[in-house]
């Protein structure tokens, strides 16, 4: 998937093709291959509307530039209307309605916040079979299996991605047959704890990069084909066990009397907060979680203050589903936020 995610922004025309209309989704008239306008839907963000619509996901600070009605990039929500028309060098932001032109102003696009009795509860829409990248793991050193590490590769490339040829320098060259895979990794951050209790340890962040299948054994070591990456593949990368890069789960309301909290995040390059966000939860196979488990996110605090105050009522500022459960922690993904998620926010599946 990596070689597959565009070139650089100097190398990219603005031109895509046309998209299919679909009436719910997409609307007016089609201009320089774009539709007038997108409607954000569940899961979506700005990176991956840019490069859909773009041909480049680097685009998405030109393409929020236009949508001033979007105060915030990494708060997008289903329903908002995204709009296409960039504009020139000459000219500013415009789109067309009818055969006038209006210059960029906010558009009246209205997205109330409706309050019912009860706790600050959002984010209690369903969806089924959506995919998640799942490109990293919380583990004790002493609990990750490293059967080697990429050596050398065929190619002269730094960074190294799909249909590239590595050479693994293996333990045991003999346990491996043509056509079996393996996982690459790298550890990212050592010594996770807690962080209301620095006590609680839960061992370190390993990023998975890719996966990749054997095709040759040659004395000690093991040629093996890139068949999958979501990041670049460096020399001094470890090999163990394969790992699925991703993984279909349905989107539900948290159901039990759980609680946990966030404890670290994997990517610190992301936008903060951003949906599908991966981080990890301080709850795990012992505590009964379960793959398709969601908590939602809650803060208690005045924003201008910007301080916890747990004796305010807990607000849902976002939800979390469980893509892999280890014995005391798990990986989860962000599928729903309406502003930043920090390490240390709490998850429960019960707001009173």
């Amino acid at each position: 998937m990596l070689k597959q995610m565009g070139v650089g922004l100097a190398a990219v025309a603005l031109w895509v093709a046309p998209a299919v209309a679909q009436d719910s989704v997409y609307g007016g008239d089609s201009v320089a291959g774009l539709p007038d306008y997108y409607v954000v839907q569940p899961g979506d963000t700005l990176w991956e509307i840019a490069q859909k619509f773009l041909g480049d996901a680097y685009y998405w600070p030109r393409l929020w530039s236009v949508n001033e009605q979007i105060t915030n990039p990494h708060w997008i929500y289903p329903g908002n209307y995204i709009y296409f028309q960039m504009g020139t060098d000459l000219g500013p932001p415009e789109w067309q309605i009818g055969e006038s032109t209006h210059q960029a102003i906010t558009p009246v696009v209205i997205d109330e916040e409706t309050y019912e009795c009860g706790p600050d509860i959002r984010f209690t829409s369903e969806w089924d079979s959506d995919i998640y990248d799942v490109p990293g793991f919380l583990a004790s050193r002493q609990n990750v299996e490293v059967w080697g590490t990429v050596e050398r590769a065929r190619s002269g490339a730094r960074y190294l991605a799909e249909s590239d040829l590595l050479y693994l320098k293996v333990d045991d060259p003999d346990a491996f047959e043509c056509g079996d895979t393996v996982s690459i990794f790298r550890r990212v951050k050592k010594k996770v704890r807690h962080p209301e209790n620095s006590r609680t340890k839960f061992g370190d962040i390993y990023s998975v990069v890719a996966d990749a299948q054997v095709v040759h054994r040659y004395g000690d070591y093991i040629s093996a084909v890139v068949r999958d990456s979501v990041a670049e593949v460096e020399r001094g990368d470890m090999v163990g066990p394969s790992q699925p890069l991703h993984i279909e789960v349905d989107v539900r309301n948290p159901d039990g009397d759980l609680q946990g909290t966030i404890v670290e995040r994997l990517n610190y390059e992301s936008l903060l907060g951003a949906t599908r966000e991966v981080v990890f939860i301080d709850r795990g196979r012992a505590d009964g979680v379960r793959r398709g488990n969601s908590f939602y996110i809650i803060q208690q605090r005045d924003d201008f203050i910007d301080e916890e105050e747990t004796s305010l009522p807990p607000s849902v500022v976002g939800r979390v589903v469980v893509l892999k459960v280890d014995e005391y922690s798990a990986t989860a993904v962000v599928t729903d936020a309406n502003r930043s998620i920090e390490v240390g926010d709490r998850l429960t599946q019960e707001v009173d």
